[in-house]
């Protein structure tokens, strides 16, 4: 093999590896970007900014105006990383306050290995591989 084809097998390589980093990064299961994770913290900080509201009770509060400016337009459309995202707020207290929520994030396309996770207020995930929404009494999800 010539020094220019070895050269051109060597890029080649290299792109298809980028390719999938970079396809592998934006899953949602990489911790650094995590919808989950960035829904319970816009959550959490949503709930000390309103305190007599507590917390939203839809994605588009945590989004760009005329929310909160929390999550980014395509979290706050309820679609991300090739995922599907529900909020459901419990109902208020008595004093109009939501202190419960869920959050599930189910595949747009189920698949093998395509998970579906579940959160709430205390930040804890869980995971499914099933074909359905996972539930707080699914497996803890780990973030290795």
């Amino acid at each position: 093999m010539t020094m220019r084809r070895k050269l051109i097998l060597a890029l080649v390589v290299l792109a298809a590896a980028i390719a999938i980093f970079v396809r592998e990064s934006r899953r949602i299961d990489t911790p650094s970007e995590d919808p989950l994770r960035t829904i319970n913290g816009a959550q959490v900080v949503y709930a000390q900014t309103h305190p007599g509201k507590g917390f939203a009770s839809a994605l588009a509060e945590l989004g760009p105006a005329p929310g909160d400016e929390l999550i980014d337009s395509v979290l706050a459309s309820g679609r991300k990383s090739g995922h599907a995202f529900t909020l459901n707020a419990a109902q208020p207290e008595a004093s109009g306050r939501i202190t419960h929520y869920t959050l599930v994030a189910r595949p747009e396309t189920y698949g093998e290995g395509r998970p579906s996770f579940f959160t709430d207020e205390t930040g804890v995930e869980h995971i499914t591989v099933a074909n359905r929404a996972a539930a707080v009494n699914d497996p803890l999800r780990r973030h290795d």
